[in-house]
């Protein structure tokens, strides 16, 4: 006579979008004595994950989790064990279905299944969340094996990202300079003048009334001015009470600045260091390059992303944006700290007001990762030189101010020993962050 099996497990179904969120539950529920079946982990109390789905969860499974998500709820997988464990609640007449919803959906979105189900909220707070989970667990009086699951959870988290005795090649988003002009000059400009105005095709530092630049202005300007005062920067600290690091500071920024402007991107206001890209720039608003795998590819710079907000839906645009900083005495050689940013508009190309945009930048940039961020950075970088290794940022021709177009890579004495998992690959594109149909919660 065959023994009995025991149907003690918490099976989480779920979207591979979803995957950091489910990881970190799945190891939570087996530290508190839950024995759970979750294919990334491949550990069940020693037990294989099953190859037989709908017997695990007829026959094995004590309740299915079902993580609830725009992607999970367009997958097929995650909507067959929806269904079926929704089919096992009404044959046995209990709950066997917990949708855990993990992150903001519309009614709209849910579908017919789980619209009319109570789920237990993870989008605002995952503490929150698993306590309300944990408490529910216990209601209906789960199986629980502190001891046994809490020795498994320790023993497979032995086994993973343990450092290796070998070096690893880490990215920055540092640009190297490779050159840089040694002398300021100073011009007294005569006439009337915008600096603001001026700044966006001679990169300059204004002080009382003399204005301090690497080169002489562009003809085309049509500005007067008298011999130029020449100091050796690098050798001087101040020069008649003006600290000379602030103005080289300034200037390379204004430099990297102006070379973006003259491509075509435009300045963001309010932030003299900061450009983003505008709509008509690039055919398509997509962003080729060589990627980091060696494989050409592209991102969007531009799009629409939709928001519920206030009982209703509004679409914003949103442009790529770059942010430079000079770091040209801290890592012993100058560099240029590249940062990747977003701007936000309405429809109509207005900026939004300063707490909605930051509300719903986190929300779009919520789902960057290590790949989502190198790959923009990388992007711009190469774009910034045309494809080539470097660029000149200095436009009037005499002066070089040389950056690098490939960022600084590093190596540590060790790394993550990462054979045992899955490798993130480059798309031909990316569409998460560019699918103008995808409706984002705006959080309060």
């Amino acid at each position: 006579m065959a023994a009995a099996v025991d149907s003690d497990y918490l099976f989480i179904s779920h979207a591979n979008e979803d995957a950091v969120f489910a990881d970190w539950l799945a190891r939570k529920l087996m530290s508190e004595g839950y024995r759970v079946w979750y294919d990334r982990l491949k550990l069940l109390g020693g037990e294989s994950y099953p190859a037989n789905i709908d017997t695990a969860i007829k026959e094995r499974s004590f309740r299915l989790l079902a993580l609830l998500s725009a992607a999970s709820l367009g997958k097929p997988n995650p909507t067959k064990e929806r269904t079926l464990a929704l089919n096992i609640s009404r044959e046995r007449r209990v709950d066997f279905l917990i949708p855990l919803l993990v992150e903001p959906l519309s009614p709209t979105q849910l579908d017919w299944m789980t619209s009319d189900l109570t789920y237990i909220p993870f989008h605002g707070n995952w503490a929150a969340g698993f306590a309300a989970l944990l408490e529910k667990l216990r209601s209906i009086g789960t199986p629980c094996y502190p001891d046994h699951t809490r020795q498994a959870i320790c023993n497979w988290m032995a086994t993973q990202d343990r450092p290796a005795e070998r070096p690893e090649q880490l990215w920055t988003n540092l640009l190297p300079v490779l050159a840089m002009p040694e002398a300021l000059r100073g011009f007294r400009l005569t006439g009337q003048i915008d600096h603001e105005e001026l700044a966006t095709r001679w990169p300059h530092y204004a002080h009382r009334d003399i204005a301090w630049a690497f080169e002489a202005p562009p003809r085309d300007l049509g500005i007067t001015y008298g011999k130029p005062t020449e100091i050796h920067w690098p050798s001087m600290r101040d020069y008649h009470g003006l600290r000379v690091s602030d103005v080289v500071f300034h200037l390379v920024t204004r430099s990297l600045v102006t070379h973006c402007l003259a491509k075509g991107m435009q300045p963001q206001p309010g932030h003299t260091a900061q450009v983003y890209f505008r709509p008509e720039l690039l055919p398509d608003s997509r962003l080729r390059y060589l990627g980091y795998a060696g494989k050409q590819t592209y991102i969007n710079v531009t799009g629409g992303r939709k928001f519920y907000s206030g009982g209703q839906t509004v679409t914003n645009r949103y442009h790529l944006a770059v942010r430079f900083t000079p770091a040209l005495w801290r890592y012993g050689q100058p560099f240029v700290q590249l940062e990747m940013h977003l701007y936000l508009t309405d429809e109509s190309g207005q900026e939004l007001d300063a707490r909605v945009a930051f509300r719903r930048q986190k929300q779009i940039r919520k789902r960057w990762w290590n790949h989502e961020w190198l790959s923009r950075l990388l992007a711009v970088s190469s774009w910034m030189a045309d494809g080539k290794d470097s660029f000149n940022a200095l436009h009037g021709g005499l002066e070089q101010l040389v950056v690098g177009a490939r960022p600084l890579r590093v190596s540590i004495a060790c790394g993550i020993e990462e054979d045992q998992q899955a490798p993130v690959e480059e798309e031909d594109g990316e569409h998460a962050f560019d699918d103008d149909s995808e409706l984002e919660w705006e959080e309060q």
